[in-house]
């Protein structure tokens, strides 16, 4: 089975699954800033950790959870989201070029995240700002942190409604901790890896709240 099938699969097995949850479990629309800093940390790193382990069920888990902890999704929502992005993510892995192939389902996933919380970003345009920093990951040239940092941060700033300058900061540890796990491999210090992604989420909210 292929590396995008496994991932479809396992979204799909989990959803059957859930079906008797489903009712029960329908957070309300809330506002897209409102986010524990410290939980998405801790999420992150296990997700980081359940894919480099090719952990499939446990990574699926992780990114549904965080989709409705960060965006407050319904879980049949996060389901939804958690089958684009995995599918964006699986197809990317494998792919050498023709990365704009991903944009759909990417557009489709952020398209269900607006309508879980309370902004007005553009899915297409978020979608887009997206994929240019998982591809600058890839180009020797174009992955330092700096580089990686900024274009994340014309994500978050999209997002998020506010300046990229607003969440550079943020955008650039993130990345640090991205390069740390990366030039670490199987051997990557985890804890800072933690560290910096405590700080990066520390430091987006701060930012994204500034003056409210």
């Amino acid at each position: 089975m292929s590396a995008r099938r496994s991932v479809t699969a396992t979204v799909a097995g989990l959803f059957a699954l859930s079906l008797g949850y489903l009712a029960v479990a329908r957070p309300a629309e809330g506002d897209v800033r409102a986010f524990d800093p410290d939980r998405l940390a801790v999420l992150e790193v296990d997700m980081w950790q359940a894919y480099y382990a090719k952990e499939r069920l446990r990574l699926v888990r992780g990114l549904i959870t965080t989709l409705r902890e960060q965006y407050h999704c319904s879980y049949a929502n996060a389901v939804r989201v958690g089958l684009r992005f995995g599918r964006a993510a699986s197809q990317f892995a494998t792919a050498t070029s023709g990365y704009e192939a991903v944009l759909p389902d990417l557009e489709q996933g952020f398209g269900v995240v607006r309508s879980c919380v309370n902004a007005s970003f553009d899915p297409s345009a978020v979608a887009r700002a997206e994929l240019a920093w998982w591809v600058a990951r890839r180009v020797p040239e174009a992955r330092s942190p700096e580089n990686v940092g900024r274009l994340i941060a014309e994500a978050n700033a999209l997002i998020f409604g506010v300046p990229s300058a607003q969440v550079l900061d943020a955008s650039v540890l993130r990345a640090r901790a991205g390069r740390l796990r990366d030039e670490g491999g199987d051997r990557a210090d985890w804890s800072e890896v933690s560290d910096l992604l405590h700080r990066s989420y520390r430091r987006l909210h701060q930012s994204v709240n500034a003056g409210l």
